[in-house]
């Protein structure tokens, strides 16, 4: 029962943490509804990763090597598409702004994290 409860915790706790973002940010009303829609996104995980098949060994963080995997492979597209929009975003906020902003920001922590991580598991493989 406690594996089935951690995605579901973390969505509870990202979801406290918007809504007290909200709620200090003057909006108490859009505080309520995103603590509301966490709630349900977090019972959504829950029964989910009650069932069988792939999406509920991931969700449960548990599953064979194949899901895990598949889980890892997901993790790394996602990990390209949100580099492509910080790199295109960036353009974009320099071409009307003369400064990337926080796109560029992005595009640091990711060019960063690569490399350390590229450092990181060649010495341990």
């Amino acid at each position: 029962m406690a594996a089935l409860s951690k995605a579901a915790g973390l969505l509870l706790i990202g979801g406290g943490a918007v809504a007290a973002a909200a709620w200090v940010g003057g909006d108490p009303g859009w505080a309520i509804a995103a603590l509301a829609i966490y709630a349900v996104l977090a019972g959504v995980a829950f029964v989910w990763a009650g069932g069988s098949g792939d999406v509920a060994a991931i969700i449960r963080v548990g599953g064979d090597e194949r899901q895990r995997g598949l889980d890892r492979d997901a993790t790394a597209i996602m990990g390209l598409a949100m580099s492509v929009v910080a790199v295109v975003g960036g353009i974009v906020q320099i071409a009307r702004t003369g400064d990337p902003g926080v796109y560029g920001l992005f595009c640091v922590v990711s060019g960063v994290t690569y490399a350390v991580s590229l450092f990181a598991l060649r010495r341990r493989r």
